[in-house]
């Protein structure tokens, strides 16, 4: 059967899982494409009627796999990038892919979209709170004056074309940590800049999401909003437990202003922490694609993946599915964090929530019987071990 203008997962790791299931909602040609080996747990979900790979190690890319298999469809296929590396990949080919691939990017933006520093300029001009925060070149020690430690310290943007990841972020809690950090920074990044920022105090549960599609004027079409509960690493990291959650007016339209100032197209997760030293809701970070949760917006009622498909191919199922209504009784669970956070809280949360929500795992669904098998499989083999199997 040939397929026309199919859903494009890239990489299907657990986000690109939340994609598929998500997409599996509205009955839509999934595809996915993913490098050979190791295999990502996507491989294995009954949705996709077809898997394609391409071989890194051998000199291919995934925009050159895209180009070489678009002559096995019609029409244009939709892409969903899951990770950061597959969105900038897409992000600096877009003109080359364009033709054969809606691209869930804006071209004005371009790989500005990871960087922190540009995201808190957009901020500032939409009069949206942020942390303290100021931007440094590793080598050159930065002006403290008015920061309250402990501090937070990021690379700027993790693009692969400024060096790539280097690290997630690292927190130092006070002036004889930071000095030691700065001297490795210098040492291993030279010249590179990061962004440095106060650390808003709270746990997890002050972490809140606005995810939202926004079409190819800038204008946003739709949002959900949620929270994570826990997380792993606590007290930075990929959400644990999560759940639907409608929050104050303010999150929201924050989160638009700062999507339609800066006119983004795609799917996108706006994350804010709640300050309570002075009641604001401030921009941690814009996420320019999938976030690793967005299998529960969809099954709350909000699917962005659907939203996403249905706008860029002119499907009449547009309007019933912005009509949808956000529904709270649910919440998330990815239980190969919650084993490596090995936390007696995350388990108690867990059985409280089961009191009044609907659980939604990361990866097990009923009706993904062999992916949910695999599952098991894996946090068993992750037990013995104490590693993952598959990201």
């Amino acid at each position: 059967m040939r397929l026309r203008n199919p859903a494009v997962v890239l990489n299907p790791g657990t986000a690109g899982i939340g994609i598929i299931h998500a997409l599996s909602l509205g009955r839509v040609d999934i595809v996915t494409v993913g490098r050979g080996w190791p295999p990502l747990l996507g491989r294995f979900s009954r949705f996709p009627l077809r898997h394609f790979t391409y071989r890194p190690q051998a000199g291919e890319t995934l925009p050159q796999c895209l180009l070489r298999i678009a002559d096995q469809f019609d029409g244009k296929g939709v892409l969903f990038p899951a990770i950061d590396v597959d969105l900038e990949a897409i992000v600096l080919e877009q003109a080359a892919l364009s033709e054969r691939y809606h691209v869930p990017a804006a071209p004005h933006i371009g790989a500005e979209i990871f960087a922190k520093n540009w995201q808190y300029d957009i901020a500032r001009r939409a009069g949206v709170p942020i942390p303290l925060s100021l931007r440094f070149l590793a080598g050159e020690p930065p002006d403290l004056s008015g920061f309250r430690f402990p501090l937070i310290i990021k690379p700027s943007s993790r693009t692969e074309a400024v060096g790539g990841r280097a690290f997630r972020l690292r927190v130092v809690d006070d002036r004889p940590a930071f000095d030691e950090f700065l001297a490795e920074l210098a040492r291993d990044h030279p010249g590179r800049e990061f962004q440095l920022a106060e650390n808003i105090p709270g746990d997890p549960s002050h972490l809140y999401t606005v995810g939202a599609y926004s079409n190819r004027q800038g204008r946003v079409l739709r949002t959900y909003t949620g929270r994570k509960l826990s997380q792993y690493p606590f007290t930075h990291g990929d959400a644990s437990i999560a759940e639907t959650l409608t929050v104050p007016p303010v999150v929201a339209r924050q989160a638009r202003t700062l999507l339609e100032q800066a006119r983004f197209h795609g799917i996108s997760q706006v994350e804010f922490k709640f300050d309570a030293r002075d009641d604001q809701y401030k921009l941690l970070e814009i996420n320019g694609r999938c976030w690793s949760w967005i299998k529960l917006p969809a099954f709350s009622g909000i699917n962005l993946p659907l939203i996403q498909y249905y706008d860029l191919t002119n499907d009449p199922r547009l309007d019933a599915a912005l009509a949808s209504p956000q529904r709270d009784g649910f919440f998330f669970v990815r239980d190969a964090l919650i084993l490596l956070n090995g936390l007696p809280l995350e388990r108690e949360r867990i059985l409280e929530l089961e009191r009044h929500k609907t659980r939604i795992g990361a990866v097990p669904y009923n009706k993904d019987p062999r992916l949910t098998l695999v599952h098991s499989l894996a946090l068993l083999a992750m037990r013995a071990t104490g590693r993952p199997l598959f990201s």
